[in-house]
């Protein structure tokens, strides 16, 4: 006679003997669960389940006929429609829902402080670019160049120097002296101007100097010579023509000339970086350069002027 027993410890703590007999010829099946018999069964040939509660629990033990013999189980069934499994279900899934809101946090914070840590390296950046156009002058200095000083134009011109980027400058005085500068920059990506523009050789800009001392001198790159607009406005064409070949190049041309029209040169940066993403550049990028043609006066101008050129 077979004889097989299994301990069960319900969800409370307690202790339960079930065991199972199965007769050797007659195939007799008695099964019992703390000293009470629970299933009977007579001339058990074949394959079996017998099922039976302990408290709330559905338990099921098998019988399963093999090549030679049987083979014996127990399991609780979780998967029948019983009042414990749906409380078990409805468990369950408030746990599921509490791990997914945990998981959701988690997610959002990290994604937050992505997003912060990424906008704060870009404005790291930022003001690493604006401390390399930094004067050196003394407060003393400022206000004589406020009052006394005197305009020019200076021409940058890109060079390397002990394998570190130069931004080079020069300017001519009134008594024609002619002033050259330099400013040291990072050695990577674009030479992003002060005025957010990226710098080529022979841009332009206003200088403002000391005729006593010229050698205590600003360049004033929100102040762009003509000629280095004009360049700007071809760059943001020339960007306009990449970022939208569907256009034609007439088409294209006139959306930066509005641009240039109603808001000025400083927003032909926006059209020349209007792929960049925030992190990228966080003062001119695709969010600007949407709230740029979105305007609806520019928008307005736009439609009424360039979609029939």
């Amino acid at each position: 006679m077979a004889q097989v027993s299994w301990i069960f410890l319900d969800d409370f703590g307690g202790k339960h003997r079930v065991g199972l007999y199965h007769g050797d010829r007659s195939g007799h099946v008695l099964v019992h669960c703390d000293a009470r018999i629970v299933q009977v069964d007579f001339s058990v040939k074949e394959s079996r389940v017998y099922s039976f509660f302990i408290e709330d629990e559905l338990c099921e033990v098998s019988i399963q006929k093999e090549k030679e013999g049987f083979s014996y189980g127990f399991r609780v069934n979780k998967q029948v429609d019983t009042p414990r499994n749906r409380q078990r279900r409805a468990t369950e899934r408030r746990n599921w829902l509490g791990v997914a809101a945990v998981l959701a946090i988690l997610i959002a914070i990290v994604s937050v402080a992505v997003f912060f840590l990424m906008r704060w390296d870009a404005q790291q950046k930022q003001r690493r670019w604006a401390t390399a156009f930094t004067f050196p002058l003394s407060a003393h200095e400022e206000r004589r160049l406020s009052q006394e000083g005197r305009l020019s134009v200076a021409h940058l011109s890109i060079a390397y120097e002990n394998q570190q980027r130069v931004l080079y400058y020069h300017f001519s005085t009134q008594e024609s002296r002619l002033m050259t500068g330099h400013f040291w920059l990072p050695d990577t990506g674009l030479i992003l101007l002060p005025n957010g523009f990226p710098a080529h050789d022979r841009d332009a800009f206003a200088v403002q100097y000391l005729p006593a001392d010229p050698r205590i001198h600003r360049v004033l790159f929100e102040q762009p010579s003509p000629e280095t607009i004009a360049t700007y406005l071809d760059h943001a064409t020339h960007a306009q023509q990449t970022a939208h070949p569907y256009n034609r190049p007439a088409q294209n041309r006139c959306i930066a000339q509005i641009a240039l029209q109603e808001k000025g040169w400083p927003a032909l940066a926006d059209l020349i970086f209007q792929t960049a993403t925030p992190h990228q550049n966080p003062r001119h990028n695709r969010d600007s350069y949407l709230r740029l043609v979105r305007d609806p006066a520019l928008a307005q101008r736009i439609e009424q002027e360039c979609w029939d050129k």
